[in-house]
């Protein structure tokens, strides 16, 4: 055998490899399947990905493949970091200490985006082709939770691609990333922070920044618009998530504030502006408050209209109020040790665990009220693919497929 077959055979070999894994995934996640929640992002990952992959296969047997196999394999080991940024997240599915809770998580951010995407992705705004798949939720070594592509680091991630290729690639796979630290795996409370995540996605996903500016904008005087204009993605996550689950998620963000900085900077508005603003989305502002603009850009937030959601308020789209008591009931009920049947969703439970930590935390630890809210939780979810009614959309794939190659083609070697 010629040199020259053996690199075919060999990048032969290589390339059937990454194409048997993605059927392999596909395979995986099909109905019935251990990954079938995941059904819709996985199908998505794989037509984008086999894009760059078909386009390797005429290098692989080309005439010249003694000159050109070096960049055969460096582009198939480019294709294999895009796809380990994938294949790690879903692989922790599979392992028992990690499974309950991510889906419990997954679930958790899907009844938080569902509600917007229903309102969304009819003929208000978002073409059924351009809707993003429900979000995956995956452990990061940040300390904070984060949604891709909100200024998440990737330098843990990145391996052999140049700074930044992996961000780019990332953004351009129509799956909402969300990312979780490590060391929240067993208080419950913080995955309630999960919702503002969501929240960002909502914003983007659906293209709400033209109207939160507008709204904004009517809401506070000239001179400071451009300062809450800074914070809008922001404080529109915080109103969000407010709307998703209530009153425990303004405990669990008080609780996440009071352990960071509050420097104010940047896009971040200060605490006690962003506690206010949660309060007043539920009712319950303070007669003293300081800063006058709070309450009349927590109206606007969430009366809207919005018309990427056919002209209403946002609290039309998603609202807790009426999860509400049936989460103060759980969250006693969990405290007294009951067990808990029948609860109507994910976000109600993990309310109900944070109003609990709330009202007792000794009870709440010496309960082990976690361990069954996870059980509840995963009781609550129900068998078969999520958003099994999305529509396929092989030209939205293609078009990110074509983008990740063009990113992986042009981007410059990572320095040894």
């Amino acid at each position: 055998m010629s040199a020259a077959e053996r690199r075919r055979a060999e990048l032969r070999a290589k390339l059937g490899g990454l194409e048997a894994e993605l059927a392999s995934w596909s395979e995986l996640s099909r109905a019935g399947g251990p990954l079938e929640k995941h059904h819709t992002q996985v199908a998505a990952i794989v037509a984008a990905m086999a894009i760059p992959i078909a386009e390797l296969r005429p290098r692989v047997n080309a005439a010249d493949v003694l000159d050109t196999w070096p960049d055969t394999e460096r582009s198939l080991l480019r294709i294999h970091q895009v796809l380990e940024y994938f294949r790690s997240k879903l692989t922790l599915r599979f392992v028992a200490a990690f499974r309950d809770y991510l889906a419990m998580a997954d679930e958790f951010a899907w009844e938080c985006y569902r509600p917007a995407r229903q309102r969304g992705s009819g003929p208000h705004n978002v073409p059924a082709d351009r809707v993003r798949e429900p979000p995956l939720t995956f452990f990061s070594q940040d300390s904070t939770p984060f949604a891709i592509p909100r200024g998440a680091s990737y330098r843990g991630e990145i391996g052999v691609l140049p700074p930044g290729t992996l961000r780019a690639v990332v953004e351009r796979l129509p799956v909402p990333m969300i990312g979780i630290p490590w060391f929240q795996l067993r208080h419950l409370p913080d995955a309630l922070v999960l919702a503002h995540e969501v929240g960002h996605h909502v914003e983007t996903d659906f293209r709400l920044t033209p109207t939160l500016e507008r709204l904004v904008d009517k809401a506070v005087p000239a001179a400071r618009r451009p300062l809450w204009r800074r914070w809008l993605g922001e404080i529109f996550a915080d109103v969000y998530g407010t709307l998703a689950a209530g009153p425990a998620f303004a405990a669990a963000l008080t609780d996440f504030l009071a352990t960071g900085p509050d420097s104010g900077q940047g896009a971040y508005p200060p605490s006690k502006i962003r506690i206010a603003l949660v309060a007043e989305v539920l009712g319950e502002s303070s007669p003293d408050e300081e800063d006058l603009d709070v309450p009349a850009v927590a109206a606007a937030l969430v009366a809207g209209p919005y018309p990427e959601f056919g002209g209403v308020a946002l609290s039309d789209v998603i609202n807790f109020s009426q999860e509400r008591q049936v989460a103060e009931r759980t969250a006693t009920q969990l405290l007294r040790g009951f067990a808990i049947k029948g609860a109507p969703s994910v976000r109600t439970l993990l309310a109900a665990a944070g109003l609990a930590f709330g009202s007792d935390p000794l009870a709440y630890e010496k309960g082990n009220v976690a361990d069954t809210v996870v059980r509840a939780a995963l009781a609550t979810i129900k068998q078969g693919i999520r958003a099994v009614g999305t529509p396929t959309a092989p030209a939205r794939d293609t078009e990110a497929g074509q983008a990740i190659m063009n990113i992986l083609a042009t981007s410059p070697d990572a320095p040894s």
